[in-house]
Order: structure tokens, then C-alpha cells, then sequence
């Protein structure tokens, strides 16, 4: 059984790469400069924003959430970039003809994902390691056993779980999660990020035959999606401005990977005729994937991404393409300085369907196929973390015709969004504890 390991350079090495790597030198290292030298460039300063929801035409929405939960952390920012094209942003505002009601199901210690048993029960993925079912009751299952210990806290610990598509009958799942340096390695060392292939036990109290099917160092799995053809795809994050660049083409971080159920490398990856790059590349130019889902009508996959401060993302990931961080993008550093001089556009890198500025913070996102909502079929729903809503996205041909937020008044965190087997949708909320939300037509 393959289980790839990524090469890890050291930092002059990646330092050299970097430095002959075209497109790099946004987030490269750059060599040391005299501390005379030094002017730091002055940060632009925009007004605060009058429409912190990044709806058109909301500010009496933004005002009566302001009411309720206080200002949102990201009406301070006014920054606006222009979009190539009139449908990529503030999408007319398109409310549901009557709003869903809202009904909590559990309660339980912060979350990342949930996935819905055949058992009729959910699999909760927790932040701080571990799983735990929900039963129909809103009961929370003590944690599951044989779960591997986990790197607690920061932006990186465990991430998703997935269940194999033939769960039914073979009772395989994938969790994603980053664990401490390896014995012996220095406590500065990179932290190695992991997939693993499990067996569910039949009285869902503990994982069994437990393989590690992909792992690198400086790895941050955050969503994974089996594909059509039965491929994972993974979603791995940069978060660090000056960290490994997204553009390079021999680290992990800030891409969309492909490997096989077995860990193994498909032999129609995309960069596989590339000697330098990273053979489970599939897409590259990414920050930080915290939503993922295919697109019941093309099997692509789309994802919704963080970038630092505004501009975040919904993309359409096709195979070979590069989606441009750092080199544009709609967003800034979070200190307010430009990325790459405000440059939102450029050859061969990808645009995106659709972006928030200001930040929601994309997490959780998926496409509505049921029949209990009838005018949201097709539709595409993304949870906001530091928006603090669940954002719908009316799609038509593969666009946004209009948008409407959810669950706004309701002041919490959104981690994850699924549909249920009941054809209802479910939202996992985040801090102090989570929540699972069930939607249901009002």
C-alpha cells in the first residue's frame, strides 16, 4: 500500500527554489536587507464599510444584526476591489419566499465536520481531535475509540472526515489531521499533516484497521471530497504569509491534491509530467480551503476559500489550473497592505465564480439536491465564520444570479453545512460550543 511522503526541503533549498521559481517572489523569503534599507511601505486605509454582509443592498440587514450581536469585526473594512466580471460579486439580494425554520438538534464541544451514518446517526469530527455520533435525539456518543492523538490548537488540528461512497458496505471512512513533529525531530520541526483510511465498527464506538494512507510535513488537510472516478481530492491550506508559497510546485500547502483511495498517485494527475513537482498535485494558488463539495450536475469540484482580510472565494477546481494566490487577488494581508499591488487579474490564472469583500471566512459549503426546498434546488450554501452566517448562493449556469444570508441573527460562527438524508439541511456553528442546526421549511 503507497503512502506518499512529501521531500522536505531545507530552508535554503526552498529559499533557492523560490528564488527561480517564476510567480513566487509575493510570499518567497526575501534575501536580508541592511536594517537602514528598510522603509516599510505605507498601508492604504479605506472607511468602514457600510455593507459589512457583502450583499448589495443591505445595509438595514446589517444594521438590525448589528442590533442583536454587536458590530461584525469585519464592518471595519472598506477595501473594494472591482470584479472582471458584474456577476463575481454583491449578487442582487434574493430572499426565500418563506424562511426556513431553524431547530437545534445537539449541542456538543467545538466541531469542524459532520457526515450523516447510514444508521440514520451523524459522525461529528471535533477540533479538538476525535469523533463522536449524534443520534436522531440530539444524543452525543462518548468519543470514539482508536482515533489518533492529535497537534491540539492553532489554525491546524483535526480537519474532515469523509465516508467512502460504498460505506454501506464496507464501512470505510477518511479523517484528516495534523500531528506533532515525529519522535525526535526538534520541537520547532514541521508539524505533519495526515490522511488516514479507517473502519467504522459496527456498533459505531471506535475506528478499526487504521492506515495512514498520505502524510506530509508542514500538511493542513482541510476538506476532503471523493470524486466521480472514486479519487480523494484534498483540500490543504497556507495560512502563513512568508510560509511556503502556493505557487511553488514542491510543497503541499495552499493546493487541491489527488490521490487514490489506497494512497497511491493517479497516472493522469495533472503535473505528473513535471520531474520538480509534487506528484499528488491537482490544483495549485490557494490559501485557505475550508469548504469543498462536487457539483451535482458536473461532478466538479467547488470549493469556498479564505483569503486573508476580504476577497474570499468560491472556485470551480479544475485540474492543471492555477487559482493566482498570492499573485491576485481580491483581498488583502491582514495588516491592510496590498497583495501583490492590488492586482486581481492575470494570464493563465483562474478567476473566481464568486467573492465576499469584506471577509465572510468560508467553511463548510454545499450544493441543495433535495426536494424539501424546492426553490433552492441546485442552489449552493457556504457557512461564514467570521461573517457569522450561512450564505445562499442562487445559481443558474453555473453562476450567481442572487444571494441571501442566513442565520445571521442567530450570531454564531458557521464550520460546516450538509444536506441530510431527509433532504433537510444541517449546519455545524462553532465557539464557545457548537451547535448542529437543522433547517426545515418554515
Amino acid at each position: 500500500m503507497a503512502i506518499h511522503r512529501q521531500a522536505w526541503l531545507s530552508a535554503a533549498s526552498l529559499a533557492a527554489f523560490l528564488a527561480t521559481t517564476p510567480g513566487t517572489a509575493a510570499w518567497s523569503q526575501s534575501p536580508a536587507t541592511p536594517a537602514a534599507a528598510l522603509t516599510p511601505a505605507p498601508i492604504p486605509s479605506f472607511p468602514p464599510a457600510a455593507d459589512y454582509a457583502g450583499v448589495a443592498g443591505s445595509a438595514a440587514e446589517n444594521a438590525r444584526i448589528s442590533a442583536l450581536c454587536g458590530a461584525n469585526r469585519n464592518a471595519k473594512d472598506g477595501y473594494f476591489a472591482a470584479p472582471l466580471m458584474p456577476d463575481q460579486t454583491r449578487a442582487p439580494l434574493a430572499p426565500s419566499s418563506r424562511p426556513p425554520r431553524v431547530d437545534v438538534v445537539a449541542t456538543l464541544d467545538r466541531s469542524i465536520s459532520l457526515t450523516f451514518l447510514p444508521s440514520g446517526h451523524m459522525l461529528v469530527s471535533q477540533r479538538a481531535g476525535g469523533m463522536r455520533t449524534v443520534d436522531a435525539a440530539g444524543i452525543v456518543s462518548e468519543p470514539l475509540a482508536g482515533t489518533p492523538a492529535v497537534r491540539a490548537g492553532g489554525l491546524s488540528a483535526v480537519t474532515d472526515v469523509l465516508l467512502d461512497r460504498d460505506f454501506a458496505k464496507n464501512r470505510t471512512l477518511y479523517y484528516g489531521f495534523v500531528v506533532k513533529p515525529e519522535a525526535g525531530a526538534p520541537t520547532s520541526g514541521p508539524a505533519i499533516g495526515r490522511i488516514i483510511k479507517a473502519t467504522l465498527s459496527a456498533d459505531e464506538r471506535s475506528i478499526e484497521n487504521v492506515v495512514t494512507i498520505h502524510e506530509a510535513a508542514d500538511l493542513t488537510p482541510r476538506r476532503i471530497v471523493q470524486a466521480r472516478d472514486g479519487t480523494l481530492l484534498i483540500a490543504a491550506a497556507e495560512v502563513a504569509s512568508g510560509g511556503p508559497n502556493p505557487q511553488s510546485l514542491t510543497v503541499e500547502r495552499g493546493k487541491v491534491l489527488r490521490i487514490a483511495t489506497d494512497g497511491s498517485i493517479p497516472k493522469d494527475n495533472p503535473y505528473l509530467s513535471n520531474p520538480q513537482a509534487d506528484p499528488a498535485l491537482y490544483a495549485v494558488g490557494f490559501r485557505d480551503i475550508q469548504g469543498a463539495a462536487l457539483n451535482p450536475k458536473t461532478g466538479d469540484l467547488w470549493v469556498g476559500e479564505n483569503e486573508p482580510m476580504g476577497g474570499d472565494e468560491v472556485n470551480r477546481v479544475l485540474p492543471g489550473r492555477n487559482y493566482g494566490f498570492p499573485l491576485i487577488s481580491y483581498g488583502r494581508e491582514n495588516s491592510g497592505a496590498l497583495i501583490d499591488g492590488g492586482k486581481t487579474a492575470d494570464k493563465g490564472l483562474e478567476q473566481p465564480v464568486y467573492y465576499w469583500t469584506p471577509s465572510i471566512a468560508p467553511s463548510g459549503l454545499a450544493f441543495y439536491t433535495g426536494d424539501k426546498f424546492r426553490d433552492w434546488k441546485g442552489d449552493l450554501f457556504v457557512g461564514g465564520m467570521s461573517g457569522k452566517q450561512l450564505a445562499h448562493l442562487k445559481i443558474r449556469n453555473g453562476r450567481v444570479v442572487g444571494e441571501e444570508k442566513l442565520l445571521m441573527e442567530r450570531c454564531k460562527r458557521t464550520k460546516d453545512v450538509r444536506q441530510g438524508p431527509d433532504g433537510l439541511l444541517y449546519v455545524l456553528t462553532d465557539e464557545p460550543k457548537s451547535e448542529i442546526l437543522r433547517l426545515s421549511p418554515g
